[in-house]
């Protein structure tokens, strides 16, 4: 095998964790010499070992007395710029710095992190190879922008209605694509809704797939209302596992909350439409070390968010139905800014989902 095909592997490693890492990176890391793999690690879930510790320690477990000797010479390859800073754990850096690694490969270097000079001045070889994916956007968003990466997902009809003016209808699209949605919640720090989504649907938004529920280390996101109503303590939101945040213009009127452990009731200023301002909002849950948000809300804080150019990246399951009169668009605004036409924009990805089409859009 290449350093190439070794760095691939190394992000297949990292892609393990990208349900469980929660507010953490997507990691992952192997060992080879004489182009073998001889251990290899990732970052398994918030708090866990990191995958250079795992990787390290997967050979001392495999080769008992003479690991020593195993290490050395060989070469570290790595998706991240090893830590050199205390955080959950200690320094990876300083367990690198132990063992007497001829090389190490780096897939994307960490602003937040000052290992390379170190591995350097210990006389390691080090390389940058980076291989584009989509691992850690919204780590190295918040790091670069000072706010969190914001998904949308979004599910209409081909006529781009996404809300039933009446509430005796819920689903547009089918069961398997809202299935499929759940990964972009377990993806995620923070799902963020408006008022009047909870008021309408009444929605848990937490993450139901089994298979994600059974991974070690699984917590469940963070849940986040932008509202100026008074809410009961008796909606779905605020049940189940996972912090609850309450963003609003006046905590007073929710003092109801004050003495539940996991509501936090947060202000934020007006802008001058004497709305919550949005911008100061992705400000105040950037501070809260939130990486990845997904908004799934209502056609009026969707349009706030396009508006106001505060989308990253659209997911939007589209249903083969006409929905015209009964529902309303998923966007009232400048329709320049609309993923559909937007020239910030690029589709991504296209698929089928049964008779439901999927649509990834992204930010260029």
């Amino acid at each position: 095998m290449t350093d190439s095909s070794f760095m691939l592997e190394a992000l297949e490693l990292a892609k393990k964790g990208q349900f469980t890492v929660q507010n953490g990176v997507c990691v992952g890391c192997i060992i080879s010499k004489d182009k073998e793999i001889l251990g290899q690690g990732w970052y398994e879930y918030y708090g866990a070992p990191h995958a250079e510790i795992r990787a390290i320690e997967s050979i001392k477990e495999k080769y008992k007395e003479n690991f020593k000797e195993v290490l050395s010479g060989s070469t570290l390859t790595v998706t991240l710029e090893p830590c050199s800073t205390f955080g959950k754990t200690p320094p990876c850096l300083d367990e690198i710095l132990k063992y007497n690694f001829k090389k190490v490969i780096i897939g994307a270097l960490d602003p937040s992190q000052s290992s390379v000079e170190k591995l350097k001045s210990a006389g390691i070889e080090v390389l940058l190879e980076e291989v584009p994916n989509d691992l850690n956007k919204g780590f190295f968003n918040s790091l670069l922008h000072k706010r969190p990466y914001v998904r949308a997902k979004i599910a209409m009809s081909e006529d781009q209605k996404t809300s039933f003016i009446k509430n005796d209808q819920q689903w547009i699209t089918c069961k398997e694509s809202r299935e499929d949605g759940q990964k972009y919640r377990a993806l995620s720090d923070l799902i963020l809704t408006g008022s009047g989504t909870i008021e309408r649907d009444d929605p848990f938004l937490n993450v139901r797939d089994e298979e994600i529920l059974k991974l070690k280390g699984f917590q469940q996101p963070a849940r986040g209302i932008i509202t100026s109503s008074k809410l009961e303590t008796s909606l779905n939101f605020f049940s189940g596992q996972g912090k609850k945040y309450i963003f609003c213009k006046d905590q007073n009127i929710f003092k109801n909350f004050q003495k539940e452990e996991e509501v936090s009731i947060l202000e934020i200023k007006n802008n001058d439409d004497n709305k919550i301002d949005l911008k100061e909002l992705l400000k105040k849950i950037h501070s809260l070390k939130v990486n990845d948000i997904l908004l799934e809300s209502g056609p009026t804080l969707t349009t706030s968010f396009i508006n106001q150019d505060l989308i990253d990246e659209f997911i939007i399951y589209i249903a083969p139905k006409m929905l015209s009169n009964t529902a309303l668009s998923f966007f009232d605004g400048d329709q320049s800014k609309s993923p559909f036409n937007s020239k910030q924009f690029q589709l991504i990805e296209e698929s089928k989902i049964k008779d439901d089409k999927k649509l990834i859009f992204k930010r260029i």
